[in-house]
């Protein structure tokens, strides 16, 4: 860890903010993504295992266990294959482990036309709708501009989300990759002073104010 701070506190001696995005940006929305993909998964498993049969929670689940074991493209394909025959419930959470399959196949555009689609869905629960919305941002986090992550984040920072924490790491990760460094510095405060910040949240935001700080 002491060889991290060293790097990072070079980088920020002579300025260069857009190193330590380079160094740690990705590692840090890897991190989220990974945490926020098992939050769906487990959320969706929960809100709908007493409303849908069991054949298509058991073609759901092995689907996913598939994704798990690195096979993608055989579970894409039978993700798709699952979207056209489940039942309302279970088509949802096939759309969102499908996105996440793609983006671990590198297809990042596809994944966030699917998450898109999701986030505009009506018909879809709310909590849902936002974090497709939510993991559209950070998929798209390290190629889109500010403003646009901003935008596609304004309602998931108020504090009736429950994606406000998630929500507000993505923007200071958008902050610091603008070379924004107080932008940032604010957003890891308010993470890492929050008592209700989820524990590997305030650890990061802690983590990054260290290096900010420096």
């Amino acid at each position: 860890m002491s060889d991290i701070f060293r790097e990072v506190d070079e980088d920020l001696r002579s300025e260069s903010y857009q190193k330590l995005w380079d160094k740690y940006g990705r590692l840090l929305i890897g991190l989220a993504v990974g945490v926020v993909v098992v939050t769906a998964i487990w959320q969706g498993w929960v809100n709908w295992q007493r409303t849908q049969n069991e054949a298509d929670g058991e073609r759901y689940m092995a689907a996913a266990q598939i994704a798990a074991r690195g096979q993608t493209g055989a579970a894409i394909a039978m993700l798709e294959l699952f979207e056209q025959e489940a039942g309302p419930g279970y088509v949802t959470l096939a759309r969102l482990q499908r996105a996440s399959a793609l983006v671990t196949a590198g297809d990042r555009r596809e994944a966030v036309s699917i998450y898109d689609a999701v986030s505009a869905d009506t018909s879809v629960d709310q909590t849902l709708r936002d974090l497709a919305t939510l993991l559209a941002a950070q998929n798209l986090v390290d190629t889109a501009d500010r403003p646009t992550l901003e935008r596609r984040l304004a309602g998931l920072v108020l504090e009736i989300s429950p994606w406000r924490f998630a929500a507000r790491e993505l923007l200071a990760l958008a902050a610091l990759r603008a070379n924004d460094t107080d932008a940032a510095r604010g957003y890891f405060t308010k993470l890492a002073d929050d008592a209700a910040t989820p524990q590997g949240v305030r650890a990061r935001a802690a983590e990054m104010l260290a290096a900010l700080g420096a």
